[in-house]
């Protein structure tokens, strides 16, 4: 990986360049001024205690005055370009075949996530959740720090249009786009993280956790990574690695209800159900309304033989998610009915504590 030349050094050699020129261009001038009025020959005086007439007055002299003044204005063009070029925020802007492309950091993950962490047991992966974590810089460190690079504008823009084009579902153009950003700033840990995305959502999930490592080695303190580093362990079955990647999660944000979910997933697909329960209960705590958290808890519960337990929590997760998948649901109701069946009797929902 190609490294940048740093900010702050460049920007000082800039100003010293600067100010080279500035005496380069004003040198001349005053020398001539100097001798049209004799400021030269007084000088010469006092120093070898001569005393010469003075000179004819020289600014009549077209040669002489021409170079001179040519001289001051080409070194005074060249300090004021290198005084423009140290401005904050300054960079080539370019256009992209044709579109009007935005010039903010996109943070591509917050376009759109869906907990693809499969429950525990036979069902479909999980319903899309809502929430969405903070932007942390590619340096490092949270409230999206951008250092200082002179391509940062072209950066953002790729990034942008990478975030609109993996909201779009667009997920191969997506990943050409966050190839760019990097090609310009390889430390972008963003874009690494957006070609994560991009790549999980093509099940290229051997690919996208390679992506996220590198996002996460420029920047480990980014709960959201480690979150879709997780899911796409899960979806080729390494739990173990899964399960390390939502704490991780919890270390960083202990009230993320989907990492508390998806780390009951991991344990009850690892078998230790025991240890799954309090990771439901913990996200329901949380969310008392998390659906997914409601069924994956009820089969656990099943598992463990809790059929009242279970029969409550699948009513909750019937509650909440009639709206949202009915032919799910309307699964659910049957799998209920034959459970109360089984039991002989019909256990009413309870209210969560």
């Amino acid at each position: 990986m190609s490294s940048l030349p740093r900010p702050a050094a460049r920007s000082r050699r800039r100003w010293v360049l600067a100010l080279l020129f500035a005496v380069l261009a004003a040198i001349p001038p005053l020398f001539l001024l100097g001798l049209e009025g004799g400021t030269v020959a007084r000088l010469w005086a006092i120093f070898f205690r001569a005393n010469p007439e003075l000179p004819p007055a020289v600014l009549a002299l077209t040669e002489a005055t021409t170079l001179v003044w040519a001289w001051a204005i080409f070194f005074g063009v060249m300090a004021i370009i290198m005084i423009s070029e140290t401005a904050p925020g300054r960079g080539p802007v370019t256009e992209s075949e044709g579109e009007d492309i935005e010039t903010t950091v996109a943070d591509p993950w917050a376009l759109g996530r869906t907990e693809n962490v499969p429950e525990s047991g036979s069902g479909p992966a999980a319903s899309p959740g809502t929430g969405v974590s903070p932007e942390a810089g590619p340096e490092g460190g949270a409230g999206g720090f951008m250092p200082v690079v002179p391509n940062m504008p072209e950066v953002e823009a790729w990034s942008s249009r990478g975030g609109r084009l993996y909201g779009m579902g667009r997920y191969e153009e997506a990943i050409v786009c966050f190839d760019k950003v990097l090609k310009l700033y390889p430390r972008f840990a963003a874009a690494w993280a957006g070609k994560g995305l991009a790549s999980n959502a093509l099940g290229r999930y051997m690919d996208a956790v390679r992506f996220y490592d590198e996002s996460l080695r420029l920047d480990s303190r980014d709960p959201a990574v480690w979150y879709d580093k997780g899911n796409s362990l899960c979806a080729i079955s390494r739990f173990e690695g899964a399960l390390q990647c939502f704490n991780e999660v919890l270390i960083l944000d202990p009230r993320d209800a989907r990492a508390w979910n998806n780390k009951g997933v991991c344990l009850a697909s690892l078998g230790r159900h025991d240890e799954a329960i309090p990771c439901y209960d913990r996200a329901l705590e949380i969310d008392p309304s998390y659906a997914v958290a409601w069924r994956a808890k009820a089969m656990v519960e099943e598992r463990l033989g809790r059929v009242q337990e279970a029969v409550q929590a699948f009513k909750r997760f019937i509650s909440l998610a009639s709206e949202l998948d009915p032919t799910l649901v309307e699964g659910v109701q049957r799998h209920v009915q034959w459970l109360e069946a089984s039991t002989g009797q019909e256990t009413q929902p309870r209210e969560p504590q």
